[in-house]
């Protein structure tokens, strides 16, 4: 659980990395390899299953066991599943900042791509 304290043993860092799939994915894996580089251990969408409940509750539990999340945002607003309002990155940045989970982000916002159809 988020801020509790690792034995030696488990020390390496985890990261949730939170974006677009469609838009960002050189950045994403810039961000997993600086990530690598550190000793930490990177986790993203990819590692997710493809149904949209279980792929939100996997997603919120990788934000939840994260020591850190790591939001890269730009052009798109991302999925929203249907009967939910918001996009599933918006849904992981929400429960980062609900939980103030270490966190980074990058936004360029000047061309913000609002969807639902897809991310």
């Amino acid at each position: 659980m988020l801020g509790e304290e690792k034995p030696m043993s488990q020390a390496k860092k985890t990261v949730m990395i939170s974006s677009t799939a469609r838009d960002l994915p050189q950045h994403r894996k810039e961000v997993m390899d600086a990530c690598l580089r550190q000793g930490m251990y990177p986790v993203m969408m990819e590692h997710l299953p493809a149904n949209d409940d279980e792929a939100i509750a996997a997603s919120l539990k990788m934000v939840d066991e994260a020591d850190i999340y790591v939001g890269v945002f730009a052009h798109r607003y991302g999925y929203a599943p249907k009967g939910h309002d918001i996009s599933v990155t918006e849904m992981e940045y929400n429960r980062a900042e609900a939980m103030r989970t270490q966190g980074f982000f990058e936004e360029d916002a000047d061309e913000m791509v609002t969807t639902n159809s897809g991310s």
